[in-house]
């Protein structure tokens, strides 16, 4: 395509076929790439079974869920540094007592 002359713009024509052009390579690209899409969401879900049945287990120890076999264990606070800063200072300013 020749260069424009400043102030005149391309065909309506040509930049409708380039639109569909692009339209249609990227519908082809997404057909094609759905069958790898599917076969990597099925290796993650089955990546994720023994972390699932792991964190099941986990829930059991806990107070939430009391089983016979297996002696309660409180839950574990995992709030990161920062966030437990900023919520003891908020605590803080509003004049009560910081929860633990």
């Amino acid at each position: 395509m020749p260069p424009l002359l400043p102030g005149r713009s391309a065909p309506r024509w040509l930049a409708v076929t380039l639109q569909f052009i692009g339209t249609v390579a990227v519908a082809i690209w997404l057909v094609s790439a759905l069958p790898y899409l599917l076969l990597f969401s099925l290796v993650l879900a089955l990546l994720l079974i023994p972390t699932l049945r792991r964190l099941r287990t986990e829930l059991h120890r806990t107070d939430l869920y009391r089983s016979v076999d297996v002696p309660a264990r409180p839950l574990t606070d995992i709030t990161p540094w920062h966030r437990r800063l900023i919520r003891e200072f908020t605590l803080w300013s509003q004049g009560q007592p910081p929860r633990r």
